[in-house]
């Protein structure tokens, strides 16, 4: 019983979680030979972990004992990415309109180049809605308010609607459409759990078969990430080139917004493998009271698939011409 004994102690420490019935199998699958069978491998380590009695615990030498580690359960917020299905393309992904300040010709061109292209999906790549009025900055508040802004979104969602009737349409939150709920829960949180409240219910998505992406979820088009952009916590606030932030932090494919500038960014890594990533211009004004010198620019992108590979087109619209 020595062997066997230093063997199922070995066991015992390498895996102190798993249950004396999975450990058995294990033992007898890695061992063979060193039980007679199952009812004898879970014994003994039921006899090593101290849970076959008073009486065999007090025989036993008390250093000897290899009790199984229980954990409290813990409650892990789920993380997975929202994948876009392989027939999504082509794929139009506009972003930072920010309601009511958008710029109405810029938003025009974006619409019609989505139904020109005939775009499968329609991503907006958050922030559409400012939501000024909740902002935790000092607001005018003589400005529009909330509802006007949602108002006007469901406008120009039923424009886009019947532009492209048969798209997908996704909103994935930026860091202005997290000011709905957080406002909400910041200072009404007795009515956070009716679920009309929420801002995806608002919207007006769910009307026109659309789909919402929250809690900061990744989306995926095959191997190429999307996210807003605020996701990550960047060093500084506006990069002399967004896309090349995003690079050092996803270090793979990956486009972003949130940035308001058109940029790209590429490099080769060890195995000859191209990384590209991208950011997007906007569709808002360029020149806001609270920033009214600045480097943007009004844009979008395009992705299509050509033999199992994307292929990114990030396109500027420049004095409201789209430019190649």
């Amino acid at each position: 019983m020595h062997e066997k004994g230093e063997i199922v102690k070995e066991y015992l420490r390498k895996y102190p979680s798993i249950s004396s019935k999975k450990l058995a199998e294990t033992i007898i699958a890695e061992v063979p030979g060193l039980f007679r069978d199952y009812d004898a491998a879970r014994s003994a380590i039921r006899y090593y972990r101290g849970a076959q009695g008073d009486k065999n615990r007090k025989s036993m030498d008390p250093n000897g004992f290899i009790p199984k580690v229980i954990v409290p359960p813990g409650e892990p917020e789920n993380y997975e990415p929202y994948l876009l299905p392989a027939d999504a393309y082509p794929i139009i992904v506009g972003a930072d309109a920010h309601i009511p300040y958008h710029d109405q010709d810029a938003l025009e061109i974006f619409i019609e180049r989505a139904a020109s292209l005939k775009a499968k999906t329609i991503l907006l790549l958050g922030d559409w809605v400012d939501f000024y009025q909740l902002s935790k900055y000092i607001k005018d508040p003589r400005m529009r308010d909330t509802a006007e802004e949602i108002a006007t979104f469901r406008e120009i969602l039923a424009v886009m609607r019947n532009a492209v009737p048969k798209a997908r349409i996704v909103y994935k939150y930026g860091n202005h459409d997290e000011r709905f709920d957080n406002y909400i829960m910041h200072n009404a949180p007795a009515l956070f759990s009716v679920e009309r409240v929420h801002l995806d219910a608002v919207l007006g998505l769910k009307e026109i078969g659309g789909e919402i992406v929250q809690n900061k979820r990744v989306i995926r088009a095959g191997h190429l990430n999307l996210i807003h952009g605020h996701e990550y916590r960047f060093a500084i606030s506006n990069p002399v080139n967004p896309a090349r932030g995003l690079y050092l932090r996803a270090k793979k494919s990956a486009v972003c917004a949130h940035f308001h500038q058109s940029s790209d960014h590429a490099e080769q890594d060890i195995s000859g493998k191209i990384v590209n990533c991208w950011s997007v211009g906007c569709l808002c004004g360029l020149h806001p009271q609270y920033m009214p010198l600045n480097k943007w620019n009004h844009g979008f992108a395009e992705i299509t698939m050509d033999d199992d590979y994307y292929n990114v087109r990030n396109r500027k619209i420049i004095n409201y011409r789209l430019l190649q």
